[in-house]
């Protein structure tokens, strides 16, 4: 049940609190994956779930209070746990989350940045202003702190060099209008990261993009109806927004020919149901 997107980004943290003996401890560590309302986290002090700690995130300073929701997985750095806020009005990342109320179907998510008061945000762009920052590795937009209109770059790669142009160029071929379409797809080359427990991780490029969905190729074999979490646009270098979407279309595969996938985004909770969606496959 996601209430905000799922930000894979490391951030250092400090958490503190009583073992079950009740001797108290601190350690210093790192959240893996941010959210509006929790975390995850990674600790080699051992956590019980329903367990209360404070927790400070080193980059913003701030503090506050955090349930142990319970362990994730485990790896010799330490054990992976759930966390969740228990004071949701404190903005300990420093990160603005957009809440999701099932109405949101933007065609990409970043974290962009404003350059004038350094704000953070997560931002659901349609796909024109998808195709804009690619192409110019920033967006024009208004600043709600600022009040008015300033440049916003991608939050982590403000000191990395733009991605090669034949990554992000987008094809020259005749487009659909808007009034063609209701929702407007673009043909757009862009990096997409499919994430699965079952398949593990795949970086494959977009064929197009739109409000809702994308379509990529891949030399994979997956089942129709596959869920994955994906991220559209992806860098390895910077912070990374997965968001559910499931294979509603699928073709090629034969005679070494590559399989073309069809992805819809899966809304939030408070979305209308998917019932009827229609899942094809062509071969």
């Amino acid at each position: 049940m996601r209430s905000s997107d799922r930000l894979f980004m490391e951030v250092p943290i400090m958490i503190s609190g009583a073992d079950p003996t009740g001797k108290p401890f601190v350690e210093k560590t790192r959240a893996l994956v941010l959210s509006r309302r929790g975390a995850r986290i990674i600790a080699k002090q051992p956590l019980v779930p329903q367990q209360t700690l404070k927790l400070r995130c080193l980059k913003t300073a701030r503090d506050t209070s955090v349930r142990v929701v319970g362990p994730i997985m485990g790896e010799s750095e330490g054990c992976h746990y759930g966390i969740a806020f228990l004071e949701p009005n404190v903005n300990v990342w420093g990160i603005e989350f957009p809440v999701l109320d099932g109405t949101e179907n933007p065609a990409g998510r970043l974290v962009l940045e404003c350059t004038n008061c350094h704000t953070q945000e997560v931002s659901h762009l349609d796909v024109f202003e998808l195709e804009v920052f690619l192409a110019n590795q920033c967006l024009i937009r208004t600043c709600a702190r600022c009040d008015k209109a300033t440049l916003w770059i991608q939050s982590e790669l403000r000191n990395e060099p733009a991605p090669a142009a034949a990554a992000i160029k987008a094809e020259t071929k005749p487009r659909h209008s808007i009034q063609e379409r209701k929702s407007p797809r673009i043909t757009l080359k862009v990096k997409v990261c499919l994430r699965s427990a079952e398949f593990g991780d795949e970086v494959v490029l977009s064929v197009n993009v739109s409000k809702g969905g994308f379509r990529v190729v891949s030399q994979k074999d997956y089942p129709l109806g596959s869920t994955f979490e994906a991220a559209l646009p992806y860098s390895p270098k910077a912070a990374n927004i997965f968001t559910p979407a499931r294979i509603v279309y699928k073709e090629g595969g034969i005679g070494g020919v590559p399989f073309a996938y069809g992805f819809c985004y899966i809304p939030s909770p408070l979305a209308p149901s998917l019932t009827g969606m229609q899942i094809t496959q062509t071969r």
